[in-house]
């Protein structure tokens, strides 16, 4: 069936709440160096308007089939501007302020039966990181049920580029023309869910081959599959409450000759982090991060998030911060490689054979299952959003920041987001993972400024 939501994209759906969203977010900040020229709320919106109307992604939402029996279905339907555009705090704000409005639009989560998207725009904010003159910053939140983040970053080029990209608009553009009701779609949804339930068996026993012989990699040394860890004060995450910062990454990032920006940036997040840890008393060694891998545009992947979960070591308790960057580089590339072994991903396919209700019920019963260890200590992504060739009505984007969504054992999420040559690293945190009183974002600040050092300048890199 058209607009039918691939069970891949679903765990999101089933997973989002608001007490925990797994939205991703987005933050523009669109510069006016004289504030007479910053865009109105009207102009705003209007703009907003005429380009989203254009967008596929932009228009549908997500409508559960009858009686839950298959999954929901992606239907064409023209969205309100009033429904999805909303003021964020007042304006002539400071961006401190900015950010406490941000921190609290967090603490939901987007319906995607409504809307999969949200922008919420602050007028005339003073002193954004890389502004000259007052900016209008705009928060955007994506359902992830919708797309992935580089998909996110295509579709807000489409929204904001100066000369948008045919590829950039079309993405996650497929729904349906008619919206599932009665028997006639309650049969068909019967039916779709009876062949996946036939179809289950043999892919259990395609994938139970596909193990073995990802396991003899594994014996052979030839991967390495990640593995469990103790429970640190980190992997825990209050419910709503949440706190963001936005921290300018060194401009002589881009121009390592021996790591890519990702690498340098988990370095310095390592770094803070091993310390954070440490004041606490607790040991770091086996520091780890969960970070998405991306699949290529040939990779055999159905659904709208392509992307595996990779488990990167952070190189915790490392001599010097060369061999704490040597580890995190290895570890990336190790992740890589073995996310892109097809035997593994036939593993990470099983679901698209699970029936809806079934899925249902196994994603609940592994949320209340508690234990004592976790894959990761936080949560790690890198999103690239472009050359910088965006603007909203004549000002331009000179600073993008992004946020990982937390979970219930994952209370620190920092995002590596660049537009241009501006680089930021956003930080979202639960409180009782990370308190105010702990200078966490102090200690990225000075992590960050010790990685820049170690820099040897070259070609640039990413």
């Amino acid at each position: 069936m058209r607009g039918l939501v691939d069970p891949k994209d679903a765990l999101f759906w089933l997973g989002t709440t608001d007490a925990m969203p797994t939205d991703q977010y987005f933050v523009f900040a669109f510069d006016a160096p004289v504030p007479e020229h910053a865009p109105s709320w009207d102009e705003v919106c209007a703009h907003i308007k005429t380009r989203s109307a254009a967008i596929p992604a932009f228009n549908k939402r997500l409508v559960e089939s009858p009686s839950g029996v298959d999954y929901p279905v992606w239907v064409r339907e023209e969205m309100s501007v009033e429904d999805c555009v909303t003021r964020l705090g007042a304006p002539d704000a400071t961006w401190e302020s900015c950010t406490g409005a941000i921190a609290e639009m967090l603490e939901s989560t987007v319906d995607a039966t409504v809307t999969p998207w949200q922008l919420h725009v602050a007028e005339r904010v003073r002193g954004v990181p890389y502004a000259t003159g007052t900016c209008t910053v705009v928060l955007v939140r994506f359902s992830h049920v919708l797309t992935d983040g580089l998909g996110g970053a295509a579709l807000l080029r489409a929204l904001f580029g100066r000369s948008p990209r045919p590829a950039d608009v079309d993405v996650a553009a497929d729904a349906s023309t008619v919206t599932p009701h009665g028997i006639a779609f309650w049969l068909r949804a019967c039916g779709q869910a009876g062949a996946k339930l036939i179809r289950l068996l043999p892919a259990l026993v395609s994938v139970t081959g596909a193990g073995r012989r990802a396991a003899g990699l594994v014996a052979r040394g030839d991967v390495v599959a990640p593995t469990p860890h103790p429970r640190l004060s980190v992997n825990r995450c209050a419910e709503s409450d949440r706190r963001v910062a936005v921290i300018p990454v060194p401009e002589n990032f881009t121009g390592s000759s021996e790591y890519t920006v990702t690498q340098l940036a988990l370095t310095a997040v390592s770094l803070a982090t091993e310390k954070l840890l440490r004041g606490r008393g607790e040991n770091a060694d086996s520091l780890t991060a969960m970070m998405p891998v991306a699949f290529g545009p040939d990779a055999d992947w159905r659904g709208a998030n392509r992307f595996a979960t990779g488990m990167v070591s952070m190189g915790g308790g490392a001599d010097d911060l060369a061999a704490r960057a040597q580890t995190v580089r290895s570890s990336i590339t190790a992740e890589r490689r073995r996310l892109a072994i097809p035997d593994i991903v036939k593993q990470f396919r099983l679901v698209e054979t699970v029936p809806w209700p079934i899925l249902r019920r196994v994603l609940r019963r592994r949320q209340q299952a508690d234990s004592g260890e976790v894959a990761a200590n936080l949560v790690f992504t890198s999103v690239n959003c472009g050359d910088g060739d965006m603007e909203l009505l004549g000002s331009p984007a000179v600073m993008v920041a992004g946020f990982p969504c937390l979970s219930e054992t994952l209370g620190i999420g920092v995002g590596l987001y660049g537009i241009g040559s501006a680089l930021t690293l956003g930080v979202l945190t639960a409180p009782n993972a990370v308190s105010a009183d702990d200078g966490y974002v102090e200690m990225l600040e000075s992590a960050l400024h010790d990685v820049a050092g170690m820099v040897a300048p070259s070609r640039p890199g990413r």
